[in-house]
C-alpha cells in the first residue's frame, strides 16, 4: 500500500512537472508569436506610411498642373486660361524640377499603375520641354493656353490613379513587385502622346511660337 502511494506521488510530481513545463513552453511560444505579430504590424505600419506619403505627393503634384491662371483675354464664351506653371519659361523650368525632385523619391513606394502614368507624365514634359526649347518666355502662357486640356487630363488621370490605390492596394499588406515594368509599352506611350494637343496640333503651336497665334 505504502509503496503504490509512494508510486502515485511520484507520477503526481511528474505530471505537475510536464504541466509547468508545457505551459512554461506555450507562454514562451505566445510571448514570441504576440512579439513576431506586433514587430510585423509595426514593420508594415511604416511601409504603409510612407506609401501614403508618397501618393500624397503625387496628389499635390497633379493638383498643381490643373491650376489656372487667367490671360486677361476672353474667348466666346470664357476667360483665356493657362496652367500657372506655364506663365513663363522660367516658371516653367522651375516646374519640371519640382516635378522630378518631388517625384522621383516617392516611386519606390507607389503603385505600379501609378508610377506608370507618372512616367508617362514625365515624357510628355520632356517632349514639351523639347518642342519650346526656341520659344521666348512670353510665348510660354499663349502656349500654355493653347495646350490646357493637356495639363487637365493628365493630371486628373494621375490623380484617379493615385486615388485606386487608397481605395484599393492602400489595404492589402503587399508591397509591389520591382520587376514589374513601370512605364507603359513604348506603343502606348508613342499613341498617347500623339492624341495630346500638343503633338495633334503642333502645327497651330508651331505658329503660336513664333506670332503668338495659331493658325487661322
Amino acid at each position: 500500500m505504502a509503496e503504490l502511494l509512494k508510486n502515485g506521488a511520484v507520477i503526481a510530481l511528474i505530471g505537475v512537472f510536464i504541466g509547468a513545463v508545457l505551459t512554461g513552453a506555450f507562454s514562451l511560444l505566445n510571448a514570441w508569436v504576440t512579439r513576431n505579430r506586433d514587430f510585423n504590424l509595426k514593420l508594415w505600419e511604416r511601409f504603409l506610411d510612407r506609401r501614403i506619403t508618397a501618393h500624397e505627393t503625387v496628389v499635390s503634384l497633379a493638383l498643381k498642373m490643373r491650376f489656372m491662371c487667367p490671360l486677361g483675354t476672353v474667348q466666346p464664351g470664357e476667360v483665356v486660361r493657362a496652367p500657372q506653371v506655364m506663365m513663363s519659361k522660367e516658371i516653367f523650368d522651375d516646374w519640371l524640377a519640382e516635378f522630378s525632385q518631388s517625384s522621383a523619391p516617392a516611386t519606390t513606394w507607389l503603385s505600379t499603375p501609378v508610377k506608370r502614368e507618372l512616367n508617362f507624365i514625365q515624357d510628355y514634359f520632356v517632349t514639351l520641354s523639347t518642342n519650346l526649347s526656341q520659344a521666348s518666355s512670353e510665348r510660354f502662357p499663349i502656349v500654355g493656353a493653347f495646350i490646357r486640356q493637356d495639363f487637365i487630363d493628365l493630371s486628373s488621370s494621375l490623380e484617379k490613379k493615385a486615388f485606386q490605390f487608397f481605395e484599393t492596394e492602400g489595404r492589402k499588406r503587399r508591397l509591389n513587385d520591382l520587376k514589374e515594368h513601370h512605364k507603359y509599352p513604348l506603343e502606348e506611350t508613342t499613341s498617347r502622346l500623339h492624341k495630346t494637343v500638343l503633338l495633334a496640333k503642333w502645327q497651330d503651336v508651331e505658329k503660336i511660337i513664333q506670332t503668338g497665334q495659331p493658325r487661322t
